[in-house]
């Protein structure tokens, strides 16, 4: 059993011996918000679980800023609310970031009573709606999926990274075309559950990685049937002091190659990908979109090609170096990242983090000003164009990266005898 069993105290009130549903909010510090999730939480069980056994459940072993506190005052509201947490006098070490040991907790509750399916939620939303419980629900009960996979709401150029990296990329790599495969709010069947606790998923201590992305490639790589559902907009409270890009760039990078080097057997495998079915409708943004300065992304691209060049010369191959090079020149205004350009250059980045060939985190905040030069080409381009139209760039993108993917295999076999 995982360590983190023999830290969780007893749930109070007691656990029945079997419940259809867990619905579960892992927890670190988050007692401005912990609330507002479990109300909504509990307010769309109300309304989808009428008739079948449910569990909602707060795992938090090392809050101190008064989180539990809070949990405990819900149940004067909702006395059926089950805790989760360190046993007394247990010592449960605390670190920033993902709340592993409580999404096993969680786990481990939905694999005890039999649950068919265990729906996890962050507990630092302020935006969710009692539908969402059903929405992402009714998949697994009703049409036996495994994994549902929410598609949050965005204003048309919101998620560069996703649209310009993470969603081609895995789309290009375990052929599955899942657009938000990276948050931490996801649903799972009781089969897969138990597949995640008997192959020891989350046995690890690594505070940085994104959960759902190992859900995520677990699943697919498991064969396991994998879908998506539309959700409003994903809004979040501030957890501490703000991130600059390249810090975000590096964390979310890191874990997806990660699950890359993980799963290298599986995806070299894989040629062009399939459609995900979805689920619900897509939900219009309301609100004028955040300005976007492409001037300013393109300098900064320009500077990092005057000081990052050693640094690039490390993963890049000559011939990238010097379209670069060109695109860098004050001549070239105007220009762009050629989509199978930027694809190589992500694929030669990955090689480099497997390589290990610097420091990764350095090797990954690297690729900030390249990412900001394919981030201002894409804007340029974009900027006007309908919502409809931005997402069909964005899929043609991650046609390119498809079609790019036997250069990364070569690279990835033949690292040292492969540079065009």
């Amino acid at each position: 059993m995982h360590d983190s069993t023999q830290r969780i105290a007893t749930a109070a009130p007691a656990v029945p011996a079997a419940a259809e549903i867990v619905v579960g909010v892992p927890s670190c510090n988050h007692a401005g918000t912990v609330a507002l999730v479990l109300r909504a939480a509990q307010a769309g069980l109300g309304e989808f679980g009428s008739g079948q056994s449910t569990l909602l459940v707060s795992a938090d072993a090392r809050s101190s800023d008064g989180t539990r506190e809070q949990v405990r005052g819900l149940r004067a509201e909702n006395p059926l609310l089950r805790e989760l947490g360190p046993a007394d006098g247990a010592a449960v070490p605390v670190s920033p970031g993902v709340e592993i040991r409580e999404l096993r907790m969680i786990l481990e509750l939905a694999l005890q009573v039999h649950a068919r399916a265990c729906l996890v939620l962050d507990a630092s939303l302020t935006s969710m709606g009692a539908d969402w419980v059903a929405q992402l629900l009714h998949p697994i009960l009703a049409d036996q999926f495994d994994i549902v996979a929410p598609c949050f709401a965005r204003h048309k150029l919101d998620g560069g990274i996703s649209n310009g990296i993470v969603y081609p990329l895995t789309r290009a790599l375990y052929g599955k075309r899942v657009r938000q495969s990276l948050g931490s709010v996801f649903a799972l069947s009781g089969r897969l559950v138990e597949r995640f606790l008997a192959k020891g998923v989350w046995d690890i201590e690594i505070s940085a990685l994104a959960t759902d992305a190992r859900a995520m490639t677990e699943a697919i790589c498991g064969e396991y049937a994998v879908c998506q559902t539309f959700l409003g907009p994903a809004e979040h409270a501030a957890s501490g002091p703000s991130l600059d890009l390249s810090s975000i760039l590096a964390g979310v990078l890191g874990s997806v190659f990660d699950e890359m080097n993980r799963n290298v057997a599986f995806w070299q495998k894989v040629r062009g990908s399939e459609p995900v079915r979805w689920f619900g409708t897509p939900v219009e943004m309301g609100g004028n979109p955040p300005p976007v300065d492409a001037h300013k992304m393109w300098e900064s691209f320009r500077l990092g090609c005057r000081t990052l060049q050693d640094v690039w010369a490390l993963v890049l191959p000559p011939a990238t170096l010097l379209a670069l090079k060109y695109l860098a020149r004050d001549d070239a205004a105007g220009a762009g990242l050629a989509d199978d350009l930027w694809a190589r250059i992500v694929y030669d980045f990955a090689l480099g983090y497997r390589l290990h060939v610097i420091n990764r985190g350095h090797l990954l905040r690297a690729l900030t000003p390249l990412y900001l030069g394919w981030l201002a080409s894409f804007v340029r381009e974009m900027d006007t164009a309908p919502a409809q139209d931005v997402e069909r760039r964005v899929q043609q993108l991650s046609m390119v990266y498809e079609a790019q993917k036997p250069y990364l295999i070569s690279r990835w076999r033949w690292p040292d005898r492969f540079n065009p």
